[in-house]
């Protein structure tokens, strides 16, 4: 698959299964334009229906994909044609959209603006008027974009979602009336499918010719050579594409009818779409039909220039073929596709002579989203500069297939570049993800900024920025421990973002779910998602004490470092950037776990009970967390609303009360207050209903005043108080004097002294604070005193009238007397004594 392959090593051979696509069928409603020139909404949602599949099975044609999980529909393709005719151009959209309403496999409608998106040049769309091609962006979910064709063939869809990928195709080949909505991660493998060879392609470079292609290359995180840090999304590239085609591949796209230019055309128009589809997105690339395409698509494969069966063949073929037919002067890179011989390409060949059409894709079913996705993507990936992800060793993750400074993914890996589905014991899933990993979008970046992939293409303003990616800080965490890193982005078109967070070590081929060493790759790539946050390992596994494939724990000393990619996901020309963070691990501190509660663990609501966790060395350095917070979750660990304690120390235990909800599906999260790992208690626990309250009565005694409160809370007294309590809670009771009067302390319900009065609610409890009241100071001002007024006081505050003289006296200044009511006076001039009276 490269030259770099989809195979690995030059010359050697990969073998890759083909995997049948199945599509999503959809509703429309088609914004037709108005007498003032703006477009206002029609109903085009009748030229769809849910039928039953049963009335489509008297048909002969093939079915080409078989989706576990699928929604039938039938289309009237002409009222689909005819709505879609007034869809305005990309160009144009400055006057308004289309808005199309795509039914979701799961029933319901997704909207989406809709431009007409031409991917062949003037003169050969001209001559196949009947394909015609559509970009979109989502409305009811704004990080969506879609891909849409319908050409002789029937109607196509590809819509990139972060909450699930999904297509519309024809439900079989020849039948244009009846498809299928499906899930992406639904789809099956076609019936009689066979798997797909991918080899590499080494350098060969002709006597006298330029150099070969060097492949981007980059180790241990070192910058790709020649690579730009600049994101991509402001430029969109348009190059101009030659994808021949086979005899063999125009028979089988066109059965069951004769094979015929025009059938393959459009086969080859909606692949082209649905790949220009990714590459906008993660690259903003696009790629356009030459204005003489049809010249190398054939119909007879006794008769066409290519070996059916033989990629590597097929390499040098291909490049004689377009640059004696197309020119090479009228093209900026090759392709070409059949039934047979895998997949091969050169790696970073668009605008190069000699390399350039070095690129083949050949599938038995060389259709639909397998063959689109898995195979073309990856194909043309490798021409645009990407080496191999995968860091697997079986199946044909092994063979000399592992591009060793690019194996950034474990096992297969699951995005484009990897192997996905043909590496036997070390595939993480069947099919290959619509995304580029963040290693691959360095590669290609380099080659299309920097490179030789930069001299040939037409460049264009998008009017898109990508966004500002921020990783954050680095932290320190303790082994075999769950960690959550958190991000951010913003962009300046207040585009709606989704974010990848992926593991960027590299290190020896080793199988997943091993950390055998200190350096490999040990968390595979998830698809983009809304939230900046990623937990590792994923929720789910924490929650089921169980490991997804690919997914392993760091058990040793360790310093992992983390991507964080943001996308903006914009139609014609995506914005894409990234933030780089590290995580060191201390192997000598961990696991941080959660004991109790514990299996078969039922508490009452209400009540206080004890958590417990392991601290293991986390309290001290170099982890140093010092303190942590206690949440609870009712729903089974999937959110945590309700603090049970905030910043206590991080010490091993702490009572808590329960809140007064019951739950079959508790847990308790116990998370470092100042860093990011954490553990949930394993597994659900029960919440039973509160047996009753007690009564907490607190009596206020002594001369003096003051207040009394209670956690949780409940008491809070006036003279006395007697309030209902939680049976089982534990109550702290906190005493409060007024000025004037101190608090002496309490009696009864087990408490004494005067700090806190803690006790355990198990039954009825009576408590006693005594306040006890205190004389209040003389203050004395600059003000002199008639005989009618008095004073009492045991102590003094000096005012402005005097000046303190030592403890207990201070002298007054002239013109000011006091007298004290108990007789005594002092005259001008004269020293007071003050003491108790």
């Amino acid at each position: 698959m490269a030259g770099g392959t989809r195979g690995g090593k030059r010359g050697q051979p990969g073998v890759r299964r083909l995997a049948a696509v199945v599509l999503a069928g959809m509703a429309l409603v088609v914004a037709a334009e108005g007498a003032s020139g703006g477009w206002s909404d029609t109903d085009g949602a009748a030229l769809w229906r849910d039928t039953a599949e049963s009335l489509a099975r008297a048909g002969e044609g093939e079915r080409v994909t078989l989706p576990r999980a699928y929604r039938f529909l039938a289309l009237d393709l002409a009222g689909m044609r005819e709505l879609l005719s007034r869809v305005p151009l990309e160009q144009e959209a400055a006057r308004g959209t289309a808005l199309v309403a795509l039914p979701h496999p799961d029933g319901s409608f997704q909207r989406f603006r809709i431009v007409e998106a031409p991917i062949m040049e003037g003169l050969l769309a001209s001559r196949y008027p009947d394909i015609r091609t559509y970009a979109g962006q989502g409305v009811d979910d704004p990080t969506a974009t879609v891909r849409l064709d319908l050409t002789p063939q029937g109607f196509h869809a590809m819509v990139l979602s972060p909450s699930g990928s999904w297509f519309v195709d024809p439900w079989r080949r020849g039948d244009s009336e009846h498809y299928q909505s499906y899930l992406h991660r639904d789809r099956g493998r076609a019936d009689g499918q066979e798997a797909l060879t991918c080899l590499v392609q080494g350098d060969g470079t002709p006597a006298g010719a330029e150099p070969a292609p060097v492949a981007v290359h980059e180790a241990g995180g070192e910058a790709v050579a020649g690579a730009s840090l600049a994101p991509l999304g402001d430029t969109l590239r348009t190059y101009r594409l030659a994808m021949a085609a086979t005899g063999e591949y125009t028979t089988t796209v066109c059965a069951p009818n004769p094979p015929a230019k025009s059938c393959a055309m459009a086969a080859i128009a909606t692949t082209v779409n649905r790949v220009v589809g990714i590459y906008e997105r993660e690259f903003a690339v696009r790629m356009v039909l030459v204005a003489n395409n049809d010249d190398v698509v054939y119909t007879n494969g006794a008769t066409d220039p290519y070996t059916n069966n033989n990629g590597s063949t097929m390499l040098s073929q291909n490049q004689t073929t377009l640059d004696s037919v197309i020119g090479s002067a009228n093209y900026d890179i090759g392709h070409v596709v059949s039934t047979g011989g895998g997949g091969v390409a050169s790696v970073g060949v668009p605008c190069r002579s000699w390399y350039k059409a070095m690129g083949v894709t050949g599938s038995p079913n060389p259709v639909g989203d397998a063959f689109d996705v898995d195979y073309v993507a990856h194909e043309m990936g490798h021409q645009f500069g990407a080496l191999h992800t995968f860091n697997g060793t079986t199946g044909n993750c092994g063979g000399g297939n592992r591009s060793a400074s690019s194996a950034y993914e474990p096992g297969s890996g699951s995005t484009i570049m990897a192997y996905a589905g043909i590496c036997g014991a070390e595939d993480l899933q069947p099919h290959s993800d619509p995304y580029f990993h963040t290693r691959s979008f360095d590669e290609v970046r380099a080659y299309i900024v920097s490179g030789s992939g930069n001299t040939c293409p037409v460049k264009t303003s998008t009017g898109n920025t990508a966004p500002s990616v921020n990783a954050g800080p680095a932290y320190t965490v303790p082994k075999q421990t769950p960690f959550t890193l958190t991000g951010s982005a913003t962009d300046p078109e207040g585009d709606p973002l989704t974010f990848c967070w992926e593991e960027f070590d590299l290190g020896a081929a080793a199988p997943p779910n091993t950390d055998v060493s200190a350096v490999r790759p040990i968390f595979r790539s998830f698809n983009p998602t809304t939230s900046p946050s990623r937990t590792f390992p994923r929720l789910q596994d924490i929650l089921s004490g169980t490991a997804t494939f690919g997914e392993s724990m760091p058990t040793r000393t360790r310093t992992m470092t983390f991507r964080l990619t943001a996308r903006d996901n914009r139609s014609g020309g995506g914005g894409v950037d990234w933030a780089a963070t590290t995580v060191d691990v201390v192997g000598s501190a961990g696991p941080f776990t959660v004991t109790q509660p514990g299996s078969g663990t039922t508490w009452n609501a209400g009540a206080c009970h004890t958590i417990a966790w392991d601290v293991a060395g986390t309290n001290v350095a170099p982890v140093s967390c010092g303190a942590v917070d206690i949440l609870l979750s009712t729903d089974g660990g999937q959110t945590f609303p309700t603090v049970l304690a905030a910043a206590t120390p991080n010490d091993g235990s702490e009572a808590v009360n329960l809140p007064l909800s019951t739950t079959a599906t508790g847990r308790v999260k116990v998370a470092c207050s100042s860093s990011i790992f954490f553990d949930i208690s394993n597994p659900d626990f029960t919440i039973a209903a509160s047996p009753g309250n007690v009564t907490v009565s607190v009596t206020k005694a002594g001369s003096g005043t003051g207040s009394v409160v209670s956690t949780p809370a409940g008491v809070q007294c006036g003279p006395t108080c007697s309030s209902p309590i939680p049976q089982g809670a534990c109550v702290t009771l906190t005493a409060q004097a007024d000025p004037g009067s101190v608090f002496d302390g309490w009696s009864g319900g087990g408490c004494s002294g005067t700090g806190g009065c803690n006790f355990t609610a198990a039954g009825n409890v009576s408590v006693t604070a005594t306040f006890t009241a205190t004389c209040v100071p003389l203050e004395l001002t600059n003000h002199t005193v008639t005989s009618s007024e008095s004073w009492e006081a045991c102590g003094i505050r000096a005012g402005p009238a005097f000046a303190v003289a030592g403890s207990g006296t201070a002298t007054m200044r002239a013109s000011t007397s006091v007298v004290l009511r108990n007789g005594f006076s002092v005259a001008a001039g004269g020293t007071l004594i003050v003491g108790h009276v």
